[in-house]
């Protein structure tokens, strides 16, 4: 008699498929230090006509809001999930690079316009 495995689904998707609540917290910081970065160089309207790196971020994240992704480990990606780890994402900014860098390194004007861009982008 043999056994019988069951190979769980998220085993079975390749690896750029894969999503993990770390996918999604890089590609949040990843368009927020580059939001604050065009806002800084008053640069918004290059990031909305070229393929940046933040643009790439926000697109990937509002995929996966739209279509309610779930990581490897059942979570589904919500606005609500999304915004908390927004907020974290911030923090942490905050915390690696100091208030006064925080504070004037647009970061909280990026994490307003991530939000919106990302949000929506799902409506």
């Amino acid at each position: 008699m043999t056994a019988t495995h069951t190979i769980p689904e998220y085993v079975m998707k390749s690896y750029s498929e894969a999503v993990t609540e770390s996918s999604l917290r890089a590609s949040i910081s990843v368009g927020l230090r580059q939001l604050a970065q065009a806002i800084d160089h008053n640069e918004a309207e290059l990031f909305l006509s070229h393929s940046a790196p933040a643009q790439s971020a926000c697109e990937q994240v509002s995929t996966w809001l739209k279509s309610h992704a779930t990581t490897y480990d059942g979570r589904v990606i919500d606005l609500s999930w999304f915004r908390h780890l927004l907020a974290e994402e911030l923090d942490t900014l905050r915390y690696m690079i100091g208030e006064k860098a925080f504070w004037s390194g647009n970061y909280s004007d990026a994490g307003r316009l991530f939000n919106e861009l990302a949000t929506r982008m799902t409506r």
